[in-house]
């Protein structure tokens, strides 16, 4: 009995450890997402994110998630805007730009999803 309330305890210190995107979050994303075809025929996505909070974060992450007209994922991609272990920080009201291009077929696209994701610095 005492392993499996290990287990569950392990597996909701796991599920708690694992950040998920903050619906109220302070980055979010600062205009619209625009859209195009790359040089190389790639969807490309272009945007920005800013800070609103009152302090900077770190590990910002942009995930786009492309969805078929039945809701199934296509294809999900996620950019950094830092370079990984880097230490460097978004600070508040600070502007930060992101490109992130996905090989999925356009003519397939019915909707897409904007994640993104971020660490309070220590």
């Amino acid at each position: 009995m005492r392993k499996y309330i290990f287990i569950f305890l392990a597996i909701m210190l796991f599920a708690w450890g694992c950040d998920s995107p903050d619906d109220e979050g302070v980055v979010g994303l600062d205009g619209p997402i625009l859209e195009s075809i790359d040089s190389n025929g790639l969807l490309e996505f272009n945007g920005a994110v800013i800070n609103n909070g009152d302090s900077p974060v770190k590990s910002v992450y942009v995930v786009i998630i492309l969805k078929d007209e039945n809701g199934n994922i296509i294809e999900a991609n996620s950019v950094s805007l830092f370079e990984e272990g880097s230490g460097a920080l978004l600070y508040p009201m600070e502007r930060e730009f992101f490109r992130v291009s996905v090989g999925a077929d356009p003519t397939r696209v019915f909707s897409k999803d904007v994640e993104i994701y971020y660490e309070d610095p220590i």
